[in-house]
C-alpha cells in the first residue's frame, strides 16, 4: 500500500511539472521548500533524527536547484545577491541538522519566504512577457555593420 501511494505522489509531482514554465517550475520548488522546512522544524521539535535528516535534504536540495538555475548572465547583481542567500539559507541548515538547532530552520525559513515574497508578486504580465522572450530565444541581429 505505502508503495503505491509513493507511486502517486512521484506521478502527481512530475504531471503537476509536465509542460510547466520556468516561472512555475520555480514557484513550485520554493513552496516545496517552504514545506520541507516546517516539516523539519516539527522533526526537530520531535527529536526525529531520521525525518529531521529527510526533510533538511529535501530542503537543501531544492534550494542547492535553484542556486545553480541562476542565470547571471540576465542580470548579475540579482543572480549573486540570491546565491548569497541561498549560500546562508544553506549554511543555516547544515548547522541546523548537526546541532537539533530550529532556529536556524527558522533563519532560513525567513529568508525562503522573502524570496518566495518576491518570485509571488512578480506580475503576470512580466510572466508572459519573459515567456515569450524565451520561447523565441536570443535576439540575433542580421545588420552588418
Amino acid at each position: 500500500m505505502n508503495r503505491a501511494i509513493s507511486k502517486y505522489k512521484n506521478v502527481s509531482v512530475e504531471s503537476g511539472l509536465e509542460g510547466a514554465s520556468p516561472y512555475q517550475v520555480t514557484k513550485k520548488l520554493i513552496d516545496g521548500c517552504m514545506i520541507f522546512l516546517k516539516q523539519a522544524k516539527v522533526a526537530i521539535e520531535n527529536k526525529d533524527y531520521e525525518k529531521k535528516s529527510f526533510h533538511i535534504s529535501k530542503a537543501q536540495a531544492i534550494i542547492t536547484t535553484l542556486a545553480t538555475s541562476l542565470q547571471s548572465d540576465w542580470n548579475e547583481e540579482v543572480s549573486g545577491n540570491l546565491l548569497a542567500l541561498y549560500d546562508f539559507c544553506l549554511d543555516q541548515l547544515i548547522s541546523a541538522s548537526a546541532e537539533m538547532n530550529v532556529e536556524k530552520v527558522e533563519s532560513a525559513e525567513k529568508v525562503m519566504a522573502e524570496i518566495k515574497a518576491g518570485w509571488d508578486s512578480i506580475p503576470a504580465d512580466a510572466v508572459i512577457e519573459a515567456e515569450k522572450q524565451r520561447s523565441n530565444g536570443p535576439m540575433v541581429s542580421t545588420d552588418a555593420g
